[in-house]
């Protein structure tokens, strides 16, 4: 067994903003660690594929994040690492997608390759691995989706992590 972490944090800028609005007006943005370096996060910003550290979300003025841990089997864990390895490799390759995060939004399915948000990305790692049995399709969530669906998991464990 090995574990893995999705860093839940609240951003300001202009979409983020929106997302807090409309999303339940808690996290705007997920990234993923596996348990090799519980420093280094994977995720989508406006830049493409990011790698992202606790101390850049502290930079960013980040005050609120919640940390959940996940128990995934050796299996997944694999995968996820191997996906997020192909990632880093032909990062030129991968786009953000604020057009997807609208679909999100309006709750309309919208999938283009190689075009990702921040949690579209995570959801797709879980499910793509089997780590967890996610409800909806990678394309329908939002950061705070996350909190709650995951939490209800066995495996889960919620961790109380302030990135300031």
């Amino acid at each position: 067994m090995h574990q893995i972490s999705i860093l839940l944090t609240k951003y300001s800028d202009w979409i983020s903003t929106l997302v807090y609005h409309i999303g339940g007006r808690g996290f705007t943005h997920s990234s993923i660690a596996l348990d090799e370096d519980q420093n280094t996060y994977y995720s989508f910003n406006f830049r493409g594929f990011a790698v992202e550290t606790v101390e850049k979300h502290r930079r960013r003025g980040v005050k609120n994040s919640r940390c959940i841990q996940l128990q995934v089997s050796d299996e997944a864990y694999q995968k996820i690492k191997q996906r997020i390895q192909e990632m880093l490799e032909n990062r030129s390759a991968y786009r953000y997608t604020r057009f997807g995060v609208f679909c999100c939004i309006l709750h309309l399915p919208f999938r283009w390759k190689n075009h990702y948000f921040c949690s579209q990305f995570v959801a797709e790692l879980l499910s793509e691995s089997d780590a967890a049995p996610l409800e909806h399709m990678p394309y329908f969530y939002l950061p705070n989706q996350f909190a709650s669906e995951l939490s209800a998991l066995p495996t889960c464990k919620n961790v109380l992590c302030n990135v300031i």
